[in-house]
């Protein structure tokens, strides 16, 4: 896997109330620090790597996806990429992989930028850095593409947007209206886990810096995948 270095840092989570695209739980727009800098996965988990570490393929005999070892690993649940995690970590033998918690993966999107997407507000564009459903499904691509295809953002990560949805650490909960959070990590209870950045599915609304979704930790689909933080060189 390849990585790219996240500085520390601070931003403002969510989306403001002038956004007409914003979810009722991406609000209130709260500023959060980051205060540790992290590597975030250039792209995300492919099958290739998936298969290397599991020596299972999930995805195989589904529908809408394409096998492929640089296709996106889908089909993967919250709970099997915790496996993944497991197996990754013994054979480095210390703690240096995890899923981005879900302000670090917010605030690796942005990559400095506070609009509704990193590139700026010409929806027009969105083509140019995401697989969604108007250069997938609706263009005959009914399925994940390969890494690394389109443009990345100002840090150099492929595919933040659109895609598969990507698994963070969080449990789901609406957020807290406090004024300042320090390396916020989700609450500590729930069932829920969170994920983002929309898939080769979704509408562009869906497609946002701040666009959150959730569901129960089992769930596989072929519009879902994940992207890996590694603590330190």
């Amino acid at each position: 896997m390849e990585f790219v270095w996240i500085p520390p840092g601070s931003f403002l989570m969510g989306s403001p109330v002038s956004d007409p695209e914003r979810g009722k739980d991406e609000d209130p727009a709260h500023e959060v620090v980051i205060s540790r800098g992290f590597f975030l996965g250039k792209y995300e988990i492919t099958q290739s790597q998936w298969v290397a570490i599991m020596g299972t393929a999930p995805w195989t005999g589904k529908k809408h996806v394409e096998r492929h070892p640089d296709h996106p690993a889908s089909y993967i649940s919250w709970t099997s990429v915790q496996e993944f995690l497991r197996r990754v970590n013994d054979a480095a033998g210390e703690q240096l992989y995890r899923l981005p918690t879900e302000a670090e993966w917010e605030y690796a999107c942005r990559a400095g930028t506070s609009g509704r997407r990193f590139f700026g507000e010409y929806e027009n564009r969105l083509g140019d850095y995401a697989w969604f459903i108007e250069n997938g499904p609706r263009a005959g691509l009914g399925y994940a593409q390969p890494v690394g295809e389109k443009l990345p953002n100002p840090w150099g990560l492929h595919d933040i947007y659109g895609n598969v949805w990507e698994w963070v650490q969080d449990r789901y909960s609406p957020y807290n209206p406090m004024a300042r959070q320090v390396d916020p990590a989700g609450p500590p209870s729930g069932t829920a886990r969170v994920m983002r950045g929309g898939g080769f599915v979704n509408h562009a609304r869906n497609v946002r810096s701040a666009k959150r979704f959730s569901h129960d930790p089992s769930l596989r689909f072929s519009a879902i995948g994940a992207r890996l933080v590694r603590t330190r060189k």
